[in-house]
């Protein structure tokens, strides 16, 4: 039996939805010595920085398994007919993520073709898209056959999470019998896959768990009220002592992780309670919430065009690097956000099949 989704939790699913872009921002953000490569610049990372971005990036390592798990719960908590689920999804998401990276792509061929613009959007020969053979043109969209794609993304590295989408929701209706039929044998399998990080070549670990949790919830009437009875100092508190576990013992503990994004969810669950009862906040949250797709999207590319300019103008020492964290932080979020805004005005048709109809 299914259910409906009540306004209350949508509007807290909605809250968080920006946010969690945000959060994804950040993640995609990190500098490191790697960032610099193939700019003839040196750069020593103060281990200031590097903690900063540790500590950060313990709490934003939550965004991508909410994703999943709203994504899971949205599709589970109504009946629906399989191809009617998988029309929908061709459109929601197949459609956008194919021509996400087909548009990526034949702009770095164009920017690649002319003389002073090239060197920003190539760090070497064999990454010219003019050197691409039939592999490289399939793996733009795959992301799983090249040796040169190390973490096996698409063009749009990120649009990683819309492949693995699309594919768990080819697979929703077995994943919805395995769960019945063997529900803690699935349970304690998919989480021993991702506490170990066990390659699925299909989706990830992480994909499958929490894409699964989201029809636990729904299969076991999970209310979010639950959460809510957890006093918010508490689960503060307990957050709070595992993060900083996290920060001191990842090394000898690397469970600590996994154990801090499950308390991380339920936090910001909790906490999206305080973000739907102020009324000014959350009609905020939710106009934010309408670009939050397009902000995904293009904050990649925003970014790392950022940092190139940045490293030149810039001197790459101490305060000024942490500086620039921060920076393309909040001007990447900032200018995707407004790309967005006249995308939306100038081509709302063009905007709605970007976006795949999320308007």
């Amino acid at each position: 039996m299914a259910f409906v989704v009540e306004e209350n939790l949508s509007k807290r699913i909605n809250s968080l939805r920006f946010l969690l872009i945000v959060f994804l921002v950040i993640i995609h953000n990190g500098i490191s010595v790697k960032s610099f490569a193939g700019r003839n610049i040196e750069a020593v990372i103060p281990a200031y920085v590097e903690n900063v971005q540790r500590f950060i990036g313990i709490i934003t390592a939550i965004a991508v398994p909410m994703f999943f798990l709203f994504s899971a719960y949205l599709l589970f908590i109504r009946e629906q007919q399989y191809n009617s689920v998988l029309r929908k999804k061709c459109r929601t998401i197949l459609l956008p993520y194919f021509l996400w990276n087909l548009l990526l792509v034949l702009f770095y061929f164009l920017m690649q073709s002319l003389p002073y613009i090239k060197q920003f959007f190539s760090s070497s020969p064999e990454n010219m898209i003019k050197n691409y053979g039939i592999i490289d043109w399939i793996d733009v969209f795959v992301g799983k056959f090249t040796e040169r794609r190390e973490y096996k993304y698409p063009f749009v590295y990120q649009f990683w999470f819309l492949r693995d989408l699309f594919i768990l929701n080819i697979f929703f209706v077995g994943i919805k019998k395995l769960v019945d039929k063997f529900p803690l044998g699935t349970f304690v399998l998919s989480l021993i896959l991702w506490i170990n990080n066990i390659n699925l070549y299909i989706v990830s670990p992480e994909a499958l768990l929490f894409f699964s949790l989201g029809y636990y919830v729904v299969k076991y009437n999970l209310n979010i009220e639950n959460i809510d009875k957890i006093k918010t100092m508490d689960l503060s508190v307990i957050y709070g002592i595992t993060i900083i576990l996290e920060y001191f013992f990842i090394n000898d503990m690397p469970v600590l992780h996994k154990i801090n994004i499950i308390i991380g969810c339920m936090f910001f669950l909790k906490i999206s309670r305080c973000f739907i009862e102020n009324i000014k906040l959350y009609k905020i949250l939710a106009w934010l919430e309408k670009y939050q797709f397009f902000v995904y999207a293009v904050h990649g590319i925003i970014i790392s065009q950022l940092l190139k300019i940045y490293i030149r103008i810039i001197p790459l020492n101490g305060i000024f690097i942490l500086f620039g964290y921060f920076f393309m932080i909040l001007f990447g979020v900032i200018i995707s956000l407004i790309f967005g805004i006249i995308f939306k005005k100038l081509f709302p048709k063009t905007n709605g099949i970007l976006t795949g109809g999320r308007v």
